[in-house]
């Protein structure tokens, strides 16, 4: 027995912990440096001391924790610890406090983080169900936060009750706005990496285009006429939602992404109290009415293509089926042909001869033999007759010899018919040639409509009807009978056989039961034709 090699297995072990140590302090510091810039964008953006309308780090942790798996968790609580030290020495000189403040919010968010990323539907900007998942974890996530700040200022004195709810209103409104902003732009910069193609691309670039074109335009109206900024801001909503509705989660997340950043400027410019809360209202609003929509029109987009593609598959074995059942009567019509065939050389030339024989021996015998002689002509008429209808029932020959109009108007069906005392009227109107195995098919079903009308339906009046249009065939048989159920199952056996028929060639078949008996029969001339 070979053991493994255990400097081999320790090198192994090595260059994968190894590997994962790069990779934790490579998404460590990803998060560091992004942390940090948002920190740095959102001070500038400071709408009021100490708050702006918009809190970009919040989106920048929901984005990372939804994004990467648990096991980078802790590496990235570090660093927000490491981060939030570092903020705290740069703007009060004390790290201590900064460090360990917020230490229970951050197991909390964590938490609860973990029961969304494992629930039924995980945040995603891709379905409604994932859409309303990250909204739900942005708002109870920053509630929760701001709810344990309150908690801890009770006990201080630094802010009073009316201080503390304006502070904490202003504060959490721009965690959820920075969250239901960034988050989504983050996700989708994510999820857009591995699947940049020719098609997207193009998508992507007239998506880029038209934006600029917008901004600009509201640029243009708001240099001619500055007071119609609250109408602009108004309106806002309408390009989001033409956006989302063209270009789905894409157009939902970027539009909004950059028609918001216009109005955080701009409420960054007025540094007025009362207008922060205004634009915070409307961040939300065009963020979450983009996100929905968006995601709506994705899935919507994604389930028509899925719909597309089962129809496509559908239709390739439809076509597939029916070739085969097409293929499967034409290896039934060749063998009942060779049966025919071999009853009409062998069965048929020897009864034919025995027939000879006897009529030969019939005019030798005498007296006391003749009635012996006559029983045995009987019997060897019936049975020619009875070959000759079965060989006509597997290969209807006259169909070859006399071609598909002439087999039906004037053939045995007719004289089938009059034998039976009903009145026969073949309308054929073909314009168009028609393939062997259509040929066959028609005469087929001629050739049991007739069988059960004689057997079952005690008419007097049989009507044929034929006819093609540029696509299909149409066939219409009826009769005037009083519809006697048969006692048997043969009438039900040749409806059966009608409908293979009509089946093997991609057509429809219908029997109505009103004055009479019909049977309707739809025959595409092409396979376009029974899939369309």
């Amino acid at each position: 027995m070979n053991l493994p090699n255990v400097s081999s297995l320790y090198n192994v072990s090595f260059t994968t912990a190894y590997k994962e140590v790069a990779k934790q302090l490579l998404v460590g510091l990803i998060y560091f440096i992004a942390s940090l810039a948002a920190f740095w964008v959102s001070q500038n953006l400071e709408t009021v001391p100490e708050s702006s309308a918009i809190f970009i780090p919040a989106g920048v942790k929901i984005a990372f924790y939804l994004l990467t798996p648990t096991r980078y968790w802790l590496t990235l609580w570090v660093v927000s610890r490491a981060l939030a030290a570092q903020l705290g020495l740069t703007y009060s000189g004390v790290w201590e406090f900064d460090l360990f403040h917020g230490f229970w919010q951050e197991l909390c968010f964590i938490a609860l983080v973990c029961v969304f990323k494992n629930s039924r539907w995980p945040p995603s900007i891709n379905d409604s169900l994932g859409i309303l998942s990250l909204i739900l974890l942005c708002v109870a996530s920053t509630s929760i936060k701001w709810f344990l700040f309150a908690s801890a200022f009770e006990f201080t004195n630094v802010l009073v009750a009316k201080e503390l709810l304006q502070y904490q209103l202003n504060m959490c409104l721009g965690d959820i706005t920075g969250s239901l902003l960034i988050a989504p732009f983050i996700m989708l910069i994510y999820d857009s990496k591995y699947s940049f193609n020719t098609v997207r691309l193009t998508k992507l670039f007239g998506l880029v285009a038209t934006l600029v074109c917008f901004i600009l335009i509201v640029f243009f109206v708001y240099a001619v006429r500055p007071d119609t900024y609250p109408l602009l801001r108004l309106a806002s909503l309408l390009p989001i939602i033409w956006f989302s509705y063209k270009y789905g989660s894409l157009g939902a997340v970027s539009s909004a992404a950059l028609i918001n950043a216009l109005i955080i400027v701009e409420a960054s410019i007025t540094h007025e109290p009362s207008n922060t809360y205004i634009s915070q209202l409307f961040i939300l609003a065009n963020a979450i009415t983009s996100m929905v929509l968006g995601a709506a029109i994705t899935e919507l987009k994604r389930k028509n293509n899925e719909l597309k593609q089962t129809n496509k598959e559908l239709k390739e074995q439809l076509i597939q089926n029916t070739a085969l059942a097409a293929k499967m009567v034409s290896v039934q019509e060749n063998e009942r042909k060779h049966l025919s065939q071999e009853l009409h050389d062998e069965l048929g030339q020897n009864l034919t001869a025995l027939k000879t024989d006897l009529a030969i021996l019939s005019h030798l015998s005498n007296d006391d033999t003749q009635s012996f002689v006559t029983t045995l002509k009987n019997n060897a008429n019936s049975m020619y007759d009875s070959v000759y209808q079965l060989m006509h029932y597997l290969r209807p020959r006259e169909l070859d010899e006399l071609g598909l109009e002439k087999a039906i108007t004037q053939g045995r069906l007719k004289s089938l018919l009059h034998k039976e005392n009903i009145k026969y009227q073949p309308q054929f109107k073909l314009d168009n040639s028609l393939s062997k195995d259509h040929e066959i098919a028609i005469y087929r079903i001629c050739q049991e409509a007739v069988t059960n009308c004689m057997k079952h339906s005690n008419a007097s009046k049989l009507v044929i009807n034929i006819i093609n249009s540029d696509e299909f065939i149409e066939l219409t048989i009826s009769d005037n009978g009083t519809l006697v159920t048969p006692t048997d199952n043969s009438g039900h056996y040749g409806l059966a056989f009608i409908d293979e028929r009509t089946t093997a060639l991609g057509g429809t078949f219908k029997v109505f039961k009103q004055n009479g008996f019909t049977i309707k029969v739809k025959l595409p001339l092409s396979f376009d034709s029974a899939i369309n």
